[in-house]
This record gives structure tokens, C-alpha cells and sequence, in this order.
């Protein structure tokens, strides 16, 4: 079987499920994080736009360690779609992971642009948005986190996808690239395009006083609840600031860790 992730995060986990015996050895684990929620879609997944897109995204706080490694990463996603058709063509079953995020369900439409040719279906596991157990109740959960500590319980959503549904979600794609906005959002449980400032009132809201960016965007994800990456908010962040909307009051050589407060 192929399981595919949309987060590095994600897959990791599930590599550690696999080492310890739970998912068979020879099952492949593919991450496709290629932000498709973000930037222009007509150009193709592994367009140097694309790859320099994702890059920006994962070194934007400063913290570069080793770039090759980084790039290397990114590069391996475009192999890892390669591995998907390949599967595909073969007939093998496939698993796609998800919650209900921008990011996600444009990489899950995405997957069924690619599968379409190939009439076949898939499996999908999306998490929903509240999970209950005896003890407490966990409110917008990560699909990390809850494969991490219940991975019986992740299993237990997988449903099947016919490929009727697959060349359904397909021609949304093709929608959703022929409109090719700036960005996409889950809104009312839809993916849409929408323009790039649709957050930009949750943004401004929590700098009506000074607060680290780290911090901010922590709340942002927190109290409005949203599945939304850091990396999109401080992207966003740092084009309020440049639209003059947000002051830096102090700055850093990371950009996280910037004291910043809405401009008067």
C-alpha cells in the first residue's frame, strides 16, 4: 500500500508506526507538501516556481541549518508523485491522509487530478474536527498528533473512494486552477479560491497590542481554530508589515521572535 501525507510531520509518525510493526514494512510512506493552497496553479507542481515557493515557505524564519538538506526534501516530493503514477499504473492501494485544512484538501484534489487517468479509486482518512474520548474533548485536533497517540482510531476512518468520486474531485482542480487565485481556504467546509487577505482581519486583531509574531500566529491557529500553516501566516505578516498595516517595534534576525503591534 502507499500512504500519502501533505505534511513532513505527518509522515514522519507514520514511518515510527512502521518501525515498531503496526503498518506492513514494505508499504511506501510518500509526502507530497507542495502548499498548494498558496500561489499560482497553473503552473505545474514541479515548476522552479513551485519549488523556490515551498523553499521561501520553510526557511522564512531564518533558521537554515543546512539548505541542501531542505532542498533535497522539496525535490523529493516531485519524486514521490513519479512513485504515486507509478502505483497507480500497477493498480496498488492507495491511502491518502488529511484534515480539513486549506493546504490539505488542495493537496487531496490535487492527488485526484493525478489519479483520474488511471480509473481507479482510493482510500482517505480525514479527521474531523472535533475528537472525543472518555476523558476529554479535543477541539480542531492535528492529524499529527492523533495519529501519534491513536492510531488505532485514525485507521478506524479510512473510507473508500470510488473513481467516479476521483474524476469528480478532479474537475474541481481544474476549476480551482483555471480561477487560479493567490489562495485557497476551506470556507463552510468547501474549498475556494479567495483572495490573499482573507486572513488579514484575524492577523491585525491580535496585534491591537504589541505581541510577538510567534506568538500571535500561535493564537491565530488557537483561538479562531483555523487549520492554517505558520508558515502561510508569517508570509502574510510580513506583507502587513511591508503594506505599512503592521509596526515593528523590535526587530530580529529571526522573524518569529519580531515585537510587532497593528499601526495606528
Amino acid at each position: 500500500m502507499i500512504h500519502v501525507f501533505f505534511s513532513e510531520a505527518g509522515a514522519g509518525i507514520m514511518k515510527l508506526h512502521q518501525e515498531s510493526g503496526k503498518i506492513d514494512r514494505n508499504d511506501e510512506i510518500l509526502t507530497l507538501a507542495f502548499m498548494l493552497d498558496q500561489g499560482d496553479i497553473r503552473l505545474p507542481y514541479n515548476s522552479q516556481y513551485r519549488l523556490d515557493l515551498i523553499y521561501k515557505m520553510y526557511t522564512q524564519n531564518g533558521q537554515i541549518h543546512d539548505p541542501k538538506q531542505i532542498k533535497d526534501s522539496i525535490y523529493s516530493y516531485v519524486e514521490n508523485v513519479d512513485r504515486l503514477i507509478a502505483a497507480a499504473e500497477k493498480g496498488e492501494e492507495i491511502c491518502i491522509y488529511s484534515e480539513n485544512s486549506p493546504g490539505d484538501v488542495s493537496g487531496f484534489i490535487f492527488v485526484c487530478s493525478l489519479l483520474d487517468p488511471y480509473d481507479i479509486g482510493l482510500q482517505y482518512v480525514e479527521l474531523p474536527q472535533i475528537v472525543h474520548n472518555p476523558d476529554y474533548t479535543t477541539l480542531f485536533p492535528s492529524l499529527e498528533n492523533i495519529l501519534y497517540e491513536y492510531f488505532d482510531y485514525v485507521l478506524s476512518l479510512k473510507v473508500e473512494v470510488p473513481y467516479f468520486d476521483v474524476n469528480y474531485y478532479s474537475t474541481i482542480w481544474e476549476s480551482l486552477k483555471n480561477e487560479n487565485s493567490p489562495l485557497r481556504a476551506v470556507v463552510n467546509g468547501q474549498i475556494m479560491s479567495v483572495s490573499e487577505d482573507i486572513y488579514d482581519f484575524m492577523i491585525l486583531n491580535r496585534f491591537e497590542v504589541s505581541k510577538y509574531e510567534s506568538r500571535a500566529i500561535g493564537e491565530i491557529i488557537g483561538i479562531y481554530q483555523q487549520k492554517l500553516s505558520d508558515y502561510l501566516l508569517a508570509d502574510r505578516i510580513q506583507k502587513l508589515i511591508e503594506k505599512d498595516a503592521l509596526t515593528v517595534l523590535e526587530d530580529n534576525e529571526l522573524p518569529y521572535n519580531r515585537l510587532l503591534i497593528k499601526t495606528n
